[in-house]
């Protein structure tokens, strides 16, 4: 019965060190959060207003771009963002889900690009033709890897190595909802906006200059964008990951400290017990 008290106390130890730790890195989680959706809601306006600008622009029909250019699809690239690091639930898994799944429905040649040490990991785990990899974020401010990965993916495109590049990540909406995402990069997808009529432009520069000029700004935003939302959809999985497990451990503690009241008092009773039959011996003689 010692032998169980001290088993039950080790335990309870062991948890609540446990969770210790798990709290800490919420806290730590929520204030990266905190920091990241502040730049990324600041630049939400900005990023779709271009977006919109982009989409205007490519509807005009006359108006030509490698960029806007749909070719006979002989190699397709795969830009998969996901995490560095783990302890947030099933964040990196899915992602690689959606873009494994994508992979597989391919029927031409398909190389994979990868951002955080997490998909780089899944890919070469999965065997697929990874032929760049990079690092995650360091943090929000961190805007050279996107203009590096920016400048990859383009010039891959532009070279003819392939004729569709993909992205596949996870898009911050709220802290408890951030989706994955399958979206087509280049070539950007001529589409009317609903409800309006063709716009009518005059261009100044002329349209040609112009769009060599905002196509591949456009571009670049739009990875930049990928890789904040990623980021910050990673800080809201790891901090709601390690607030289940704060509260789980809370749970555990308690269920363990039953445990242990439980057996003291059996124990104690044990012990009365003897007494009494020692007493009760004692007077029989």
């Amino acid at each position: 019965m010692a032998l169980n008290l001290r088993v039950l106390r080790r335990k309870i130890r062991t948890v609540r060190h446990i969770q210790q730790i798990t709290r800490a890195m919420n806290l730590v989680a929520a204030a990266k959060l905190s920091r990241a959706q502040q730049i990324v809601q600041a630049g939400r306006s900005y990023y779709e207003r271009l977006r919109q600008v982009t989409e205007h622009v490519a509807a005009v029909g006359e108006l030509d771009h490698p960029y806007l250019q749909a070719q006979q699809v002989n190699a397709v690239a795969v830009l998969v963002v996901g995490g560095d690091r783990g302890l947030c639930g099933g964040f990196n898994s899915s992602i690689w889900e959606s873009a494994a799944e994508y992979i597989a429905s391919q029927t031409v040649a398909t190389r994979v690009m990868t951002v955080g040490s997490r998909m780089e990991r899944l890919a070469r785990r999965a065997t697929v033709d990874l032929v760049r990899a990079w690092p995650g974020l360091s943090g929000p401010q961190d805007a050279g890897l996107a203009a590096e990965i920016a400048s990859v993916v383009r010039g891959t495109y532009e070279q003819g190595e392939v004729e569709v590049v993909q992205a596949v990540y996870a898009d911050f909406v709220s802290v408890v909802r951030h989706p994955v995402r399958n979206e087509q990069l280049l070539p950007i997808v001529r589409q009317g906006i609903a409800g309006e009529r063709e716009a009518e432009y005059l261009f100044e520069p002329p349209a040609e200059q112009l769009l060599s000029w905002l196509l591949p700004r456009a571009v670049d935003a739009e990875i930049r964008r990928i890789l904040l939302a990623t980021h910050t959809a990673e800080q809201a999985a790891r901090m709601m990951a390690m607030r289940a497990a704060t509260d789980n451990a809370e749970d555990m503690i308690e269920d363990l400290t039953r445990q242990l009241n439980r057996a003291r008092q059996e124990e104690i009773t044990a012990e009365l017990l003897d007494v009494v039959s020692g007493a009760q011996a004692v007077g029989e003689e």
